[in-house]
């Protein structure tokens, strides 16, 4: 698909496979990238998916252990480009874009009753409160590790034999064996519906940003943007048929809608425009700088998620950035300040 537009330009398209839903995949993918581009000038964050269950249903694991929306579409950008900073590190000039949303603002740190101005990472004082039907907060870092611990109880669970059975059913399977089917217990209920999921995850790539700049130095950037709502594209493409068909060739014709070339003319302004690289920290929607959600800018919430993701991909602290890439940007970070020099 790429490659027509790369002709025209006089460039080429070289594909390097890789799932985020697997770090094993997004180590082995980002080794073949340094292999053949030692110097990297843009790296964009570009992926994602949605999932359209519901609030209650199983938890959707990753073979990590992780929830499938959290680790696709932060956790896996997480890792990729910690390991392709080198490169970015080694251009004259390196840019880090993370694709958000505005739906970022949906995810609030208390409950549409709450009336608590906590900070979002100091608990989350609803974390635990969030059920279908109830309220609590969903803008927390917390979310990866609680989420990520009730999707690995699947396979630490399975029930022992009992010391007093006996007889053939006494067996215990042998090391590295199957178990059947119906000894191991379902997928614990995820107590947030797809939608919410993907609003923390969007909500999660900005406080990534706002870390990542942070550590960064002066001459590699880190901003996020929003392509805007852009339903012509197969983010959908998991929810019922009647949806998909709505998505697809009705909700673009709405005049706040974007279309795909206006979506895509955004994001690449990112990763291009001299503006766009003058600033680190950023937002940008609709095609300028933007104020996140309140949310969005509690940094006590984006060290917090920091720490966590870098235990998660096994990442030791301190060792993200690569030795040497030093941190002469951290006194220039922040929403939307200029790089230092």
């Amino acid at each position: 698909m790429l490659e027509p537009t790369a002709k025209l330009s006089g460039g080429s398209v070289e594909y390097a496979v890789l799932d985020l839903a697997d770090l094993a995949s997004v180590r082995a993918g980002a080794t073949s990238i340094l292999s053949k581009h030692p110097k990297l000038d843009v790296v964009l964050a570009n992926a994602g998916v949605m999932s359209n269950a519901r609030a209650g249903a199983p938890i959707q694991r990753t073979v990590n252990g992780q929830e499938l929306t959290l680790q696709a579409n932060h956790l896996g950008h997480f890792l990729l480009i910690h390991m392709l900073l080198p490169a970015l590190l080694a251009a004259p000039a390196g840019r880090v874009v993370v694709v958000s949303s505005e739906l970022h603002r949906k995810a609030k740190s208390s409950g549409p009753a709450g009336a608590s101005g906590s900070s979002t990472s100091a608990g989350a004082q609803g974390l635990t409160d969030i059920h279908p039907g109830g309220s609590g907060a969903t803008a927390s870092p917390k979310w990866l590790t609680r989420l990520g611990a009730a999707a690995s109880q699947t396979s630490s669970s399975a029930p022992a034999a009992s010391a007093t059975t006996t007889g053939p059913a006494a067996a215990a399977p042998a090391s590295g064996a199957p178990v059947a089917p119906w000894a191991t217990p379902p997928p614990p209920a995820c107590p947030l519906s797809g939608m919410q999921l993907y609003c923390i995850s969007k909500l999660f790539n900005l406080w990534f940003v706002s870390a990542l700049a942070a550590r960064l130095p002066g001459h590699v950037t880190a901003n996020a943007v929003t392509p805007g709502w852009v339903p012509g594209t197969s983010l959908g493409r998991d929810a019922p048929w009647l949806a998909r068909v709505l998505y697809q060739n009705v909700f673009p014709l709405l005049p706040i809608t974007v279309s795909v070339p206006e979506g895509a003319r955004r994001v690449v302004a990112m990763c291009l425009g001299e503006a766009e690289g003058a600033v680190r920290g950023a937002y940008f929607s609709r095609g300028q700088q933007a104020e996140p959600s309140p949310e969005a800018r509690d940094m006590a919430a984006a060290e917090e998620l920091w720490s966590l993701s870098e235990a998660a991909v096994g990442i030791s602290p301190g060792t993200y950035v690569p030795s040497g890439g030093g941190d002469a940007g951290a006194a220039a970070a922040g929403h939307g300040t200029a790089p230092a020099h």
